[in-house]
């Protein structure tokens, strides 16, 4: 036990003063060898909120609370804490030795009333109830008295100022043993009250007088009412024997019990009014047939029902619960009703924690048991959860000297304990961290960057052995890291708390022996206490020298492989320009000789076409089929080889506008096949009309021709903000607002290894046969969206149709 603020609470002048008294060079002794008693005696005090005193010993050392010291202050009055009674206070007779001395000696509670306290300062009068009652020590003898006080200088006040008949009036009642209240009126208002009343129902002088009785006590039984109003009116007396009662104060403290009442009619006060005397008679210990409690018995068990820290009492070998206050019930978490029970029943989870041969090896052999930070294991919410307890069983002793009991009182100290465990875990965790860490890691502690923890990987970037650099200042530990900036560095993040990053940072060291330069991404970051105080520098290093060693040769690779790209380039843009006009010059002298085919070949079907023989009109049949299919290739070539000329101005283009011409160019296509296109809101961009209208019609023509057999086409057109996820996933430029356009139907779809290669010239995922096409159209739809800065993909299935993403910007630069 150390004489410190947990032993002595409180913030008060007193308490201070208590914890500073040289208690060793007092008859009490050093503090860690007073009994159990005088301690828990000396901490009620302490922390009591009416006015104590305590005084111990022989000597009569007095202890008292800053409420006492303030109350007796008022008569210069203010007692000295850790002297005898004998050397201070002889003016107030009632607070001096004698009285003390004859408590200790009598074993018997003293109790003043109203009683005068003089003092240096005669010029205030100071009035007390104060009760004297013996406190027991650890062997149980008497060791001390403790007083409690409370000022009554008020009430006396008032009562002085009553006339002489009242006075004699109110000395009759004060006198008396049974309780007597005086009410006059309708109201019941409470003109007189005697103190035996007042303590039957647990309240003060000033709570009750000149104040309705009802309204005060609302809690009384309304039967009490109807006789009070009937002896008033009637003038006739009323009786009631044994009649239960029960009140209970704004404290929330319960009186209960039987009483024996005789209602009397009154007359009194000013005018003279009609009035009400009850006389109260407590017969709850003769009703009940108990025995009346010692004073001083009642008094301890309301400071053990009242202690903040766990208390019980248990009787027997079988260890019968007879006291458990409400601090022991919360902690055990078994419910209220353990009182009767024994320890054993009530927590079974000790069986094997070695606690209940301790607890009867203390009944047995009357000797105390003391534990401090001891775990325990209590089942709380039906969960077994860890505790821990400074804990103590004290034996109890009947007159006779035999052990009747034991007396457990406890202090849970499991919040210090387990942040303490968590702290040292804690710290454990860390440094297991930094040496298990898979990156270079270390951490520097004081102004000085000690080397307290450094894993492997960390000393062997430094070229140093272990026994080299630990516990030792950074700079005196890697002499060769100096002038290169990072002293500065670290003080920096030590001064501000500001954590440091380094990318490929150059850093110069001799490792193993050999001068090298590292390049390293490193982070210093600040290591602080619980408190936020910054105790020193984490620093983490990466190793990146091979890395940026070999970008450095790529780029140079790069830059190599960029300029040769630059005039392979150049060549290309020249071969295509060659190619997209010789594509327009085939296509375009193509077209006159197969127009004339195709027209001296309908011409010659509708002169002799019905004559020939079946053979022939096939044949002419053919020839008009491959002319039209020869028409169309020539058509196609001839618009993709147009698309790569540089030229067309981009505006501000609405697509709902396209689509909606689209459909009206083919409304009887859609009408005879029963399609159904549902189109969403579009919004506009920035483009070639022209070609954005020839996108759109090349996918809504494809979706109404690949029609899956016995089934009506299914077309829906919707738009989608590109997210940056997907804008990353796509390649696009994450800088930019994309829009993309959703175009799917029911079809006949395609196999999804070929989503890839339909966007290429001249690909046919299907005969011609089946379907008519030159498998150009995709490709014309792919290059329209790379002139627009966008792209387009695919997903299709044979079951569930084709599915077209395009993706365009929304901001072009518009010329």
């Amino acid at each position: 036990m150390k004489n410190d603020l947990n032993f002595f609470p409180g913030e008060g002048e007193v308490s201070h003063m208590t914890r500073t008294v040289d208690w060793k060079n007092t008859a009490l002794g050093p503090v860690e060898e007073w009994e159990t008693s005088l301690r828990n005696t000396v901490r009620l005090v302490l922390a009591a909120r009416l006015p104590m005193m305590l005084w111990w010993g022989n000597e009569h050392i007095q202890f008292c609370n800053d409420s006492c010291a303030s109350l007796f202050g008022r008569i210069e009055q203010v007692p000295t804490v850790g002297q005898s009674a004998d050397d201070v206070w002889s003016s107030t007779s009632h607070l001096s030795a004698p009285i003390v001395k004859k408590v200790m000696e009598s074993q018997e509670a003293v109790y003043f009333e109203d009683q005068l306290i003089s003092g240096r300062n005669i010029s205030e009068e100071l009035y007390c109830t104060s009760s004297y009652s013996p406190v027991f020590g650890d062997s149980g003898e008497v060791q001390g008295v403790l007083a409690v006080f409370s000022e009554t200088t008020e009430k006396v006040l008032s009562r002085q100022k009553l006339s002489a008949s009242e006075k004699r009036f109110e000395g009759l009642v004060k006198e008396a043993e049974v309780g007597i209240i005086v009410m006059e009126g309708e109201e019941n208002k409470i003109v007189i009250v005697n103190d035996a009343y007042l303590r039957l129902i647990n309240r003060n002088f000033d709570e009750l007088i000149n104040k309705p009785l009802f309204e005060v006590i609302p809690e009384t039984d309304p039967y009490f009412k109807s006789i009070i109003d009937q002896v008033r009116t009637s003038r006739q007396p009323q009786y009631l024997n044994e009649y239960p009662y029960y009140t209970f104060n704004p404290n929330g403290e319960t009186t209960a019990g039987f009483l024996n009442l005789v209602y009397q009619p009154h007359k009194g006060g000013e005018a003279n009014a009609d009035g009400v005397m009850v006389l109260c008679s407590d017969v709850t210990e003769l009703v009940l047939s108990q025995g009346k409690l010692k004073h001083s018995e009642q008094q301890v068990r309301s400071l053990v029902q009242s202690a903040p820290f766990p208390i019980g009492v248990y009787e027997g070998s079988e260890m019968r619960i007879t006291l458990a206050n409400q601090a022991i019930i919360d902690v055990w978490d078994k419910g209220s009703d353990i009182v009767g029970k024994t320890y054993f029943d009530v927590l079974p989870e000790l069986e094997e924690q070695e606690i209940y041969p301790k607890l009867l090896a203390v009944f047995n052999e009357g000797k105390p048991y003391h534990a401090r930070n001891q775990r325990v294991d209590l089942h709380v919410q039906g969960v077994l959860k860890p505790f821990y307890f400074n804990y103590s069983f004290t034996p109890l002793f009947n007159e006779t000297g035999d052990v009747y009991g034991v007396m457990n009182t406890a202090a849970d100290v499991t919040d210090l304990n387990l942040a303490k465990i968590k702290v040292e875990q804690t710290q454990k965790n860390f440094r297991n961290l930094i040496l298990q860490a898979p990156v270079s890691m270390c951490l520097l502690l004081g102004p000085e960057h000690r080397v307290e923890v450094a894993n492997e990987s960390m000393i062997n970037l430094w070229g140093k052995e272990e026994e080299e650099v630990m516990n030792k200042p950074i700079f005196e530990a890697l002499p060769d890291a100096k002038a290169q900036g990072l002293e500065e560095l670290l003080d920096h993040v030590y001064a501000t708390g500001e954590t440091f990053t380094a990318s490929e940072m150059p850093v110069h060291l001799i490792r193993f022996g050999n001068a090298e330069t590292t390049y390293q991404n490193f982070i210093y970051e600040p290591y602080r206490d619980v408190n936020g105080n910054v105790l020193g520098v984490i620093a983490i290093s990466n190793n990146v020298t091979q890395q940026v060693l070999a970008m450095r040769k790529i780029e140079e690779i790069v830059k190599e492989r960029t300029e040769q790209l630059e005039a392979a380039n150049e060549n290309l843009v020249r071969s295509n320009n060659e190619l997209a006009q010789f594509a327009y010059i085939a296509s375009h002298d193509l077209q006159e000789p197969l127009r004339k085919i195709s027209i001296f070949s309908q011409m010659l079907d509708a002169k002799i076409g019905s004559s020939l023989d079946e053979k022939s009109q096939s044949q002419l049949k053919k020839i008009n089929q491959s002319s039209g299919r020869m028409q169309a290739l020539i058509s196609d070539v001839l618009a993709y080889s147009q698309l790569n000329k540089e030229g067309g101005k981009f505006v501000q283009t609405d697509l709902n506008v396209i689509v909606q011409g689209i459909l009206s160019d083919v409304e009887m296509l859609i009408e005879q096949k029963n399609a159904v296109i549902k189109i969403n809101d579009l919004p506009s961009v920035p483009g070639q009309p022209l070609q954005l209208s020839q996108l759109f019609s090349n996918l809504i023509g494809n979706s109404l021709k690949f029609q899956r057999e016995g089934t009506e086409p299914s077309i829906a057109i919707e738009a989608f903000n590109t997210e940056d996820s997907e804008k990353k996933q796509l390649g696009l430029d994450e800088n930019r607002n994309f829009i993309k356009i959703k175009v799917s139907d029911n079809g006949v779809g395609f196999k999804e290894e070929s989503a890839d290669k339909i966007f290429g010239l001249f690909q046919r995922l299907h005969s011609k046969s089946e379907f008519e096409g030159t498998g150009i159209g995709l490709s014309i739809c792919s290059q329209i969206v790379k002139n627009h800065h966008g792209i387009i993909n695919a997903y299709g299935s044979s079951e569930n149709g084709a599915q077209f993403n395009i993706y365009l910007p929304l901001s072009q630069s518009l010329n």
